[in-house]
C-alpha cells in the first residue's frame, strides 16, 4: 500500500512544469548554486521511517529501515539494509522489496517537487522572515495547472543564499496531496545538504482517505564518482 501511494505521487508530480520568465534574483541564484552542490554527494548511511497512522485512515503499519552505501552500479549507488524494524529475517523477505521501492519513490517525489527550483521560476521574495529563532529571506513559487497546485517555500540565509528549509506542498487531481519539508545543514566542503526530510502523502476522495507519513534522516554522506 505504501508503495502504491508513492508510485502514484511520482507519476502525478512528473507533470509539474513552470511557465513564465523573469529576471532572476541574485540571491535566488545563490540558493540554486548551493542546491546544485548536493548533486556531488549521495547518502552514505540513512534511516527511513514509513507510517500509515490509524488516526489518518491507515492500517497502523510502521516500517523502519537503516541503509548503508556498499558500492556503485551503472553510475547509481547501491545500498544494503543493515537494520530493520520489524526485523527482516530472510533475503527474500517482501519487506526488502517494499522498502527499496518506497525509498526510490520518495527520492523520485523529491526530485519532481524540485522542478520549481530553476533560474527561470517566477519567485516572490520576502526579507526578514522569522523561523527557528532566526531571520531569513523567504522565496515562494507556485505552479498551477490542470489538476495540480504546487507551492514551494524556501528559507535562505540573506547574506549567502544557503538553504535552511525548503517546503513543497501540492495537490494533484483533487485527490492526492503532498506536504514535505527538507531541512539543511552545512556539511563537509561547506556544502548545504538536506540531512532530514519529513512529509506526508494523502490520497483522499471527498475528504477521506489513508495517509502515508515518512521521515528520512541522513547520518553521513559519500562523494559521488566524477563522470568520465
Amino acid at each position: 500500500m505504501i508503495r502504491t501511494f508513492l508510485l502514484a505521487l511520482a507519476l502525478l508530480l512528473s507533470g509539474v512544469q513552470t511557465s513564465q520568465a523573469q529576471v532572476a534574483d541574485p540571491l535566488w541564484l545563490q540558493l540554486l548554486a548551493h542546491l546544485q552542490a548536493q548533486k556531488q554527494v549521495v547518502p552514505d548511511e540513512s534511516d527511513t521511517l514509513l507510517m500509515l497512522p490509524r488516526e489518518a485512515g491507515g492500517t497502523g503499519e510502521r516500517d523502519f529501515i537503516s541503509r548503508k552505501l556498499v558500492g556503485w552500479k551503472d553510475g547509481k549507488p547501491s545500498y544494503e539494509i543493515v537494520a530493520a524494524e520489524p526485523p527482516i529475517w530472510t533475503d527474500d523477505d517482501l519487506r526488502i522489496t517494499r522498502a527499496n521501492k518506497a525509498d526510490q519513490q520518495i527520492s523520485s517525489a523529491l526530485g519532481q517537487g524540485n522542478q520549481l527550483l530553476l533560474p527561470s521560476t517566477p519567485v516572490k521574495r520576502s526579507d526578514g522572515q522569522s523561523l527557528d529563532g532566526k531571520l531569513w529571506t523567504l522565496f515562494e513559487a507556485q505552479d498551477k495547472g490542470f489538476g495540480r497546485d504546487v507551492l514551494m517555500r524556501a528559507w535562505v540565509e540573506p547574506e549567502t543564499g544557503r538553504p535552511h528549509r525548503i517546503d513543497v506542498k501540492g495537490r494533484f487531481l483533487m485527490v492526492l496531496s503532498l506536504d514535505l519539508s527538507s531541512h539543511y545543514e552545512i556539511a563537509s566542503k561547506e556544502r548545504s545538504l538536506a540531512n532530514k526530510v519529513t512529509g506526508e502523502i494523502k490520497a483522499a476522495i471527498r475528504g477521506k482517505g489513508p495517509e502515508v507519513r515518512f521521515e528520512v534522516d541522513v547520518k553521513s554522506w559519500a562523494e559521488a564518482p566524477v563522470p568520465m
